[in-house]
């Protein structure tokens, strides 16, 4: 992968101002495309054999917003979530300081997100808590040596209270929310008070689940500001400095600057091409053993999707760009999880203002209020990876290039196998006839009844925007197997649709007849 991670300095809202005019070109440009044709062939290959270890279960890393943004809906999105497979392992949270101390009275008041934390608490196993400072170091200018005190009394006080509070994210996007404020050299001065106050945390309180603490969450993978970053954690001659996760987000990048002093950089977007990421295990890796440190260190992207900001691909009509979405998310998580100890996160439960981001349906028409224990495309997409098996194998595609066509996890346990496809085209048009060979099954499956169910996500099924009474994960077949030691299986994948083949053995009760 070739460098190209630059900074951004400048202001958001110009920012913003040129992801919107790369969007609107770009979205001209990507509908211009050829009609659709006769699928092509396709086929995907199981080794059942070949194990990949652990699956990394990425639908269970997820974000909420900020306390504040629907919180409504909150207790019954928590228990749909849960209901439907989707208990996670590790969701983000959002705490803001200035939110919560007054520094005119020296007094704390977390009556702003204690409901908040208690029901994402019952949506996770742990949480990892942005403890965002921005405007105590963008707007009030104030020290690393003023802001120590008022994290450290935010984060114990929230741990006491929250004991699923597990990972403390330094800031968010730093490169971008304090580029005006601060040189990439200076953010470590900020981080170092943060592990400061999580060690202090951890010896006072001795809690049967410590703090770890990381960072520094910037806006992409920035090689300027991380390597200022990495020089100063090197030099650090503290004995217990702990950098426990690296983090930034997975959209895309500003491309380098040039021509006169401020002018805008192009973005460029991971959607056209989400294996693009797939150096930046590579990149990071090389960084700390240059420095000489810990290289196995786990990289969070602890916000991902293909539509950063206000962007999209149809300006005019959201509904094609809520499937391209749930499809393109997970191309992107499928090349982290080919990198090693890296974690790709959701982004999000429901968004304040971006609907393409929502893995739950909160903007169903105009004047129609939020709806409950209703998913988008890309909330049925995770819900249908949470029906996949908790041991990778090997799935090999013959129809993946750049990017784009089939992809394929195969998966298996004492419970059975289940192989989860997809046909990521982003705004293209082109099908795939695809074969899926299950070559020789698992052991535990040979020569026994199989109960064989499928599901589906397209434009019409599992699409509130296709069919309303059909807006949730839809079961198209569900079939009995007679014993058989292979098994191979032949459907139609439209563009950005995905499916999932389930496998278990029969019990013999009456519910496992179709």
């Amino acid at each position: 992968m070739r460098s190209k991670f630059p900074s951004i300095n400048g202001s958001m809202a110009r920012a913003v101002a040129a992801l919107l005019a790369f969007t609107l070109t770009g979205a001209a440009a990507g509908q211009d495309v050829a009609p659709a044709s006769a699928p092509s062939p396709a086929t995907v290959v199981v080794n059942f054999n070949q194990s990949r270890g652990a699956f990394v279960h990425p639908e269970r890393y997820n974000n909420l917003s900020r306390a504040r943004t629907f919180a409504a809906q909150r207790d019954a999105d928590v228990q749909f979530f849960n209901a439907n497979g989707l208990h996670g392992r590790i969701y983000k949270v959002w705490v803001d300081a200035q939110a919560i101390h007054n520094p005119a009275t020296g007094a704390y008041d977390y009556s702003s997100v204690a409901d908040y934390l208690d029901d994402v608490s019952r949506l996770s196993d742990s949480l990892l808590m942005v403890m965002d400072t921005r405007v105590l170091i963008r707007d009030r200018k104030e020290t690393p040596e003023q802001i120590k005190p008022v994290i450290r009394t935010i984060m114990r006080d929230l741990k006491q209270r929250f004991p699923q509070i597990k990972y403390i994210e330094a800031f968010n996007e730093p490169d971008y929310n304090l580029a005006k404020s601060i040189k990439p050299e200076q953010l470590y001065d900020y981080y170092r008070v943060y592990y400061e106050a999580v060690n202090e945390i951890n010896r006072e309180l001795k809690p049967k689940v410590p703090l770890q603490v990381g960072g520094p969450a910037f806006m992409m993978y920035n090689e300027e500001w991380l390597r200022a970053f990495l020089d100063r954690f090197k030099a650090d001659p503290a004995s217990d400095k702990r950098l426990d996760f690296i983090s930034w987000h997975g959209y895309g990048y500003f491309e380098q600057g040039g021509g006169a002093p401020g002018q805008l950089r192009p973005y460029h977007f991971f959607k056209g091409n989400p294996s693009e990421v797939a150096g930046q295990r590579a990149e990071l890796e090389r960084e700390l053993g240059k420095r000489g440190l810990d290289t196995r260190v786990p990289a969070f992207i602890t916000e991902t999707g293909i539509y950063p900001g206000p962007s999209f691909d149809h300006p005019n009509d959201p509904r094609p760009d809520y499937l391209i979405a749930a499809a393109g998310v997970l191309s992107l998580h499928y090349w982290y999880m080919e990198q090693p100890r890296t974690f790709p996160f959701n982004w999000v439960l429901r968004h304040a203002t971006e609907e393409r981001k929502d893995e739950l349906v909160t903007r169903p028409g105009k004047g129609q209020p939020p709806l409950t224990n209703t998913f988008t495309p890309y909330g049925n997409a995770l819900a249908m990876m949470a029906k996949l098996k908790d041991e990778r194998v090997g799935a090999r595609s013959d129809a993946l290039s750049e990017g784009k066509g089939v992809y394929a996890i195969a998966t298996k346990d004492a419970s059975g196998a289940a192989v989860m496809v997809w046909n990521y085209q982003h705004v293209g048009t082109r099908s795939y006839r695809t074969r899926i060979d299950f070559g020789q099954l698992p052991p535990n499956l040979r020569g026994k009844a199989l109960r064989q169910r499928i599901f589906r996500i397209d434009d019409k099924l599992s699409n509130y925007w296709g069919d309303p009474a059909r807006a949730n994960l839809q079961q198209i077949s569900r079939s009995v197997l007679p014993p058989h030691q292979r098994h191979s299986i032949t459907i139609e994948l439209t563009p950005n649709a995905l499916e999932l083949i389930v496998l278990e053995p029969v019990s013999g009760r009456t519910r496992d007849v179709p």
